[in-house]
């Protein structure tokens, strides 16, 4: 384990340092991306189930998000000024090499309240800008439309000799598939207490139907290296869809994958009637028809 998170904090410095030269350069875009790449492979670290990190390393590696956060918002509207700059950001880039015996109280920026503050109610005021005209109709289409996009993550950074597992999502059977209405996937992974081990992702809602399937075709990659996950993990499928008449969201069915399961390649795998057991105790069919969810897996380093 001490060898896995020495790798992490090395190749967050990496990443860091990656980051932080693509912003003296003056290329804000690759900037950006370098730094929500990290920002998200750090806050997948950090939830409370995570072993890796103590809490004292988790609440100073929150810290780093935070700043990762208000420098990309600074980058991508460069008249906000509420914000920090590249010098304060530098200041953090030996934060990586003392994490795991500095105290949070040595972090090298304050990362105030103020400074936070100021950040969100920039973000709430553009959103109120963007929707002050609208009408209820409207805030629910650029819900819908929101989260027709999903929530899927970019490919993990790399992690030297650790193998990051993709899921490309082809189809899923259904008898019915024709009449649900804005489906999607979310795909999780976590152990057999049904604790998750990674960020949920969402795909984008799906708006092709073929004969007796919901055509999806999007690639999900897994936060973590699936070397570090612990021997009991799944990774999970409930696929969900929109109820008009009780305007609510529904799960229809679930499906799973353990470990042993997990390889290069196609796999097809059986549907369960929902409620989702993530213990994995309660398993029974949605149906006895040749009808499953359509998986290619990839492996890669």
């Amino acid at each position: 384990m001490e060898a896995d998170r020495d790798e992490l904090i090395s190749e967050w410095s990496k990443a860091f340092k990656k980051g932080t030269d693509y912003d003296l350069w003056g290329q804000p875009v690759e900037a950006v991306d370098s730094y929500r790449r990290l920002s998200e492979a750090i806050n997948s670290q950090t939830c409370e189930e995570d072993t890796n990190f103590s809490d004292e390393q988790k609440r100073i590696l929150g810290k780093i998000v935070t700043c990762l956060d208000l420098r990309i918002g600074h980058l991508k509207k460069p008249g906000n000024h509420q914000g920090i700059s590249l010098d304060d950001l530098n200041k953090i880039g030996q934060t990586f090499d003392k994490l795991l015996t500095m105290k949070c109280k040595d972090f090298p920026i304050d990362v105030s309240a103020a400074q936070i503050w100021a950040h969100t109610m920039n973000s709430i005021a553009m959103v109120h800008n963007q929707t002050e005209s609208y009408d209820a109709g409207s805030q629910e289409e650029e819900q819908h439309r929101i989260k027709a996009k999903g929530s899927l993550l970019p490919k993990p950074l790399p992690i030297g000799g650790k193998q990051v597992l993709t899921v490309f999502i082809s189809k899923l059977g259904l008898k019915d598939a024709s009449q649900y209405l804005d489906p999607y996937i979310t795909v999780s992974v976590k152990n057999k207490q049904g604790i998750d081990l990674t960020a949920q992702q969402d795909t984008p809602i799906s708006g092709r139907k073929e004969d007796q399937y919901v055509i999806f075709n999007v690639p999900v990659h897994i936060q973590k290296p699936i070397d570090i996950l612990p021997p009991d993990y799944a990774v999970y499928f409930e696929f969900k869809h929109y109820k008009p008449g009780k305007k609510t969201l529904s799960t229809k069915c679930w499906s799973f994958m353990e470990r042993d399961e997990i390889k290069d390649g196609e796999a097809v795998i059986e549907l369960y009637k929902k409620p989702a057991d993530f213990r994995r105790k309660s398993l029974n069919l949605l149906t006895v028809k040749p009808l499953y969810l359509h998986l290619k897996l990839s492996i890669s380093m």
